[in-house]
């Protein structure tokens, strides 16, 4: 009973009316040697059907291959997944960065101005640097300097060696000296006053004074209007530059000193077309930025 088990279980029991072949050695691939279970002391030989055998091997074996493949493939997903947050994570904080250096650079950058005849900038377009008092050579002076200077309100006294006193340079406080015999109401207050500035920071990269306008070109920034100024055209008057003074001019102190004193400027039309700029004309400016 044992040995016909032995032959069931093994599948070897061939099917009825189905030949039995002898061979020998090479020639029986198909069959296989088993020991009998009962210690029979024989061989078993049989006609095995391997064509299932091989359909489950190649089943298992494919499925083996797609879980080993499923396996190597997650690992390097999660690899290449983790190499590409590292690699976003520093580009992020690199752009990051950049962009609060370039934002904190431009913070400091800018374009500094002189507002003449106020001790304050436009909040909105520019910053105060400093107040102070206009000040440059007197208006009968020959010699010295000829431009105008914002002097600091806040000053330093550097150490000046006792012998550095040859000859001088002066430098004199601007008093205002709009109205003349033309005695204007609305610029009375001010007349033999002295005239306040202020350094101003502008957000833009640039700034511009523009004679003969009153707002600015396409694309620039209005900082203040006001009219041009100089010394007096007159025998005995220095040579100055011409600036744009505040049209809401202000004043400090309440003595005429009569140092140094501006003027409004006026256009002598002829090389200067009279078509565009009347004889006489009193010139407003623009201080513009971009």
């Amino acid at each position: 009973m044992i040995y016909i088990l032995n032959l069931l279980l093994w599948g070897i029991i061939p099917a009825k009316g189905a030949p039995v072949h002898d061979c020998v050695g090479e020639q029986c691939r198909d069959i296989i040697s088993v020991p009998l279970i009962d210690e029979m002391k024989a061989t078993l030989k049989a006609d095995l059907d391997v064509s299932k055998l091989n359909s489950v091997l190649h089943k298992y074996i494919l499925e083996e291959v797609k879980k080993a493949v499923k396996v190597s493939f997650d690992l390097q997903m999660e690899k290449a997944v983790d190499e590409i947050h590292g690699n976003v994570t520093k580009l992020m904080q690199s752009d990051i960065k950049t962009k609060f250096e370039v934002l904190q650079d431009e913070s400091f950058k800018g374009n500094t101005f002189v507002r003449w005849g106020r001790q304050s900038c436009d909040e909105t377009l520019s910053s105060l640097v400093y107040k102070g008092y206009m000040a440059g050579p007197t208006h009968k002076a020959h010699g010295s300097g000829s431009n105008y200077l914002c002097l600091t309100s806040n000053p330093q006294a550097g150490d000046v060696p006792a012998d550095w006193v040859s000859s001088p340079g002066l430098l004199y406080g601007i008093g205002w000296e709009l109205t003349g015999t033309d005695r204007s109401k609305s610029l009375d207050h001010i007349d033999d006053k002295d005239v306040p500035c202020a350094v101003c920071l502008t957000k833009g990269k640039t700034t511009l004074m523009i004679p003969g306008r009153t707002s600015c070109y396409a694309e620039w920034a209005k900082e203040y209007t006001g009219f041009l100024v100089s010394s007096r055209n007159a025998k005995g008057f220095v040579t100055t530059e011409y600036v744009c003074a505040d049209e809401d001019p202000e004043f400090y102190g309440s003595q005429n000193y009569n140092h140094g004193l501006i003027h409004f400027v006026e256009v002598k039309c002829g090389s200067i077309p009279c078509s565009k700029y009347e004889d006489k004309t009193k010139l407003s400016c623009v201080v513009c930025s971009k």
